[in-house]
């Protein structure tokens, strides 16, 4: 039995390190042109760059430049890999099948796909009720608005509204993006609570619940210290934080909102950390009760 959990394990490691090693080459295919770059290149890898591309000129290689890459993704993917066990996945502590694992890690980057476009989709949805209207929309490689069309740029998510007026109305629009995603993150915790599903369904919405747990907090926290929203991807301003800014809300009161409804998801979307919290609960009463 334990020569069969360790056998399991390894293949659970095999299969992080090839997803991570895959990552950082699919992240070959994003530009990420820096500040001081030489005019005609064009730069594509993240977190460091290790393609780069000239027209009428061979695409250079820096295969150094990816193996740091790789190394960082596998440490990301591994990184996941404890998440998943912790919270999305309890049945790896009893053992599973490899295929359980890299179900959710196949679905990770779609699913997140879509919770970007539910983010830009916030946007246009608040800037619209405010009395703007949506002009532009892409995520990743497809824009979405006015039509729907594959492009040859990389954007993460963009939504460009037109015709706010007011502070407020600019501050609702911006604001909106993470509002929306942490509003479905709630539902999502709720529905699961409530409704039994399949263990895919179960999982695919686990992982959409966790990335709109995660986007209000990211969004508020990364770029003040110099990163962007997803640490490498995404805006590289606060921009829920300037959002309630515009609206009037006082920055203290936004943070404590933030961090109460974090926890409240976390709560929600983590079993361990509720059945934790229960226990403390109980038996904190038992002592209050016993003096």
């Amino acid at each position: 039995m334990e020569l069969t959990s360790q056998t399991l394990r390894l293949k659970s490691f095999f299969w992080t390190i090839v997803f991570g090693v895959l990552l950082s080459l699919a992240t070959g295919l994003i530009e990420n042109q820096p500040e001081a770059s030489i005019i005609g290149l064009t730069y594509y890898g993240y977190p460091l760059v290790w393609r780069m591309t000239k027209t009428l000129q061979p695409t250079e290689f820096r295969f150094n430049i990816l193996a740091i890459d790789a190394a960082f993704w596998i440490t990301i993917s591994f990184l996941l890999l404890i998440i998943l066990e912790k919270s999305v996945l309890p049945k790896l502590r009893e053992g599973f099948k490899y295929k359980e694992f890299f179900f959710p890690l196949v679905l990770f980057i779609p699913l997140g796909l879509v919770m970007d476009f539910v983010h830009e989709f916030g946007h246009a949805l608040w800037g619209i009720a405010v009395g703007g209207r949506l002009t532009y929309m892409k995520i990743a490689y497809f824009e979405i608005y006015p039509q729907f069309s594959l492009t040859s740029t990389f954007v993460l998510g963009f939504a460009r509204v037109e015709g706010l007026t007011t502070e407020f109305a600019s501050g609702l629009m911006s604001l909106g993006g993470s509002l929306t995603t942490n509003i479905v993150s709630w539902l999502l915790a709720l529905i699961l609570l409530k409704t039994k599903f399949g263990y895919k369904t179960q999982v695919a919405l686990k992982i959409l619940g966790l990335f709109g747990l995660l986007d209000l907090p990211f969004y508020v926290l990364f770029p003040q210290i110099g990163l962007r929203h997803w640490i490498f991807l995404g805006g590289n301003t606060p921009e829920p934080l300037l959002g309630a800014r515009n609206i009037g809300i006082p920055d203290p009161v936004f943070y404590i909102t933030t961090v109460l409804t974090n926890l409240g998801l976390a709560f929600l979307y983590f079993k361990t950390l509720r059945e934790k919290a229960w226990k403390r609960i109980k038996a904190l009463s038992r002592s209050v009760l016993q003096h």
